[in-house]
């Protein structure tokens, strides 16, 4: 409770501060949703089953946007939140709570109804994990784990400072590979909430901008650094170095694309092949590039980034041959008239279909 009083009053600070540079009242709404569900057992490598019926409570503060700002009406009037979530998973489970930046985008919207898709990630920390004095739970390996949530729903206007949502989401913790065991926590749930707007709600949404913009071409340079645990809990950790160079090009004002390739050094597969006596050049053998294609959602310093890779060359005994990355990113310099436009930092989840492979940490720059 205290960590949660703490947040909110820096998030208060914050919100304040940024009411100084635009942000007006009338755009801040506060939000609480109640979720109900089931755990979904997604293998059978997990030893316990779920419990019948799992929970969530979630309280987001919310920035309504309704298109006074340029880059609002271009990209459909997003709207960016800071979000509390507290998760009941069970008795054996343990409770979690969990603080993540997201973004809700209007599918359908009309006088009366709106139709969102909204998208989160960020840290979780589970009260139970795996120990060695209880092997059937093996659901999370570590207390600190990364939470992403996908919810998507319908608002209904009751008052002018009232609206009721009802929809489905889905949440997920785990720990990106960090600590075995890392099956994760998959909760599918329904919901229902209220929005509370406490200077009214606004709903003149202004129209679409058409006016063309020509941003420029950027080069991109990440360097990032994970660490993944060998097969056995507890285990020794392993870096993984990965140096990614890429073309990116802003669309829509406040987004990103981009084209890139991704090199790796994996220390974990490459103390394998010494471990197995494995014959060749074993460094060469835990060496992976790849190319990609993706994007980024920008929200003022905040980014999320996201790609989809394939490799050009595997490391040895890898099957997969696509992966996906996700992640957010904090710009902490930008200036678009320098040599150096920006600088970031940020954590990237990558992994191959459900099955997370590591989470990166990432230093990243633009010219």
């Amino acid at each position: 409770m205290r960590l949660f009083i703490t947040l909110l009053c820096l998030f208060s600070f914050s919100i304040g501060k940024a009411q100084r540079i635009g942000i007006s009242k009338e755009e801040i709404s506060i939000d609480a949703k109640y979720c109900l569900g089931s755990i979904y057992k997604h293998t059978q490598k997990l030893h316990l089953d779920p419990p019948t019926q799992s929970s969530e409570l979630e309280i987001s503060i919310t920035h309504r946007t309704f298109g006074k700002r340029y880059w609002e009406r271009i990209n459909n009037c997003p709207a960016p939140s800071i979000n509390f979530c507290w998760s009941q998973y069970g008795d054996f489970l343990g409770n979690a709570f969990s603080i993540y930046p997201g973004i809700e985008w209007s599918l359908l919207r009309n006088n009366s109804i709106d139709w969102r898709l909204k998208l989160g990630g960020g840290i979780g920390y589970a009260a139970q994990r795996w120990t060695r004095s209880d092997t059937m739970n093996n659901y999370l390996g570590s207390h600190l784990n990364n939470f992403t949530a996908i919810s998507s729903g319908v608002s209904f206007r009751v008052s002018e400072h009232l609206a009721f949502e009802a929809g489905g989401r889905l949440s997920h913790m785990s720990n990106g590979a960090f600590r075995m065991p890392n099956f994760g926590i998959n909760l599918f749930s329904a919901y229902a909430g209220i929005s509370y707007h406490p200077t009214g709600a606004n709903q003149n949404i202004r129209a679409q901008a058409t006016t063309a913009l020509s941003p420029p071409l950027m080069i991109g340079l990440r360097s990032s650094l994970a660490w993944s645990e060998q097969k056995i809990p507890n285990g020794p950790l392993a870096s993984i170095f990965t140096q990614t160079i890429y073309l990116t090009k802003p669309f829509l004002r406040k987004h990103l694309l981009m084209v890139g390739a991704d090199i790796a050094l994996n220390n974990k597969a490459l103390s394998n092949y010494r471990y197995n006596y494995l014959d060749g050049n074993l460094t060469r053998s835990a060496i992976s590039s790849s190319v990609f294609i993706g994007g980024e959602l920008l929200y003022g310093r905040m980014g999320i980034p996201f790609q989809l890779g394939i490799f050009t060359k595997q490391i040895r005994n890898e099957s997969a041959w696509w992966y996906q990355k996700f992640g957010f990113q904090y710009y902490l310099y930008r200036n678009e008239v320098s040599t150096l436009k920006r600088l970031y930092i940020g954590p990237m989840l990558k992994s191959n279909k459900i099955n997370a492979d590591y989470i990166e940490f990432c230093l990243g720059a633009m010219f």
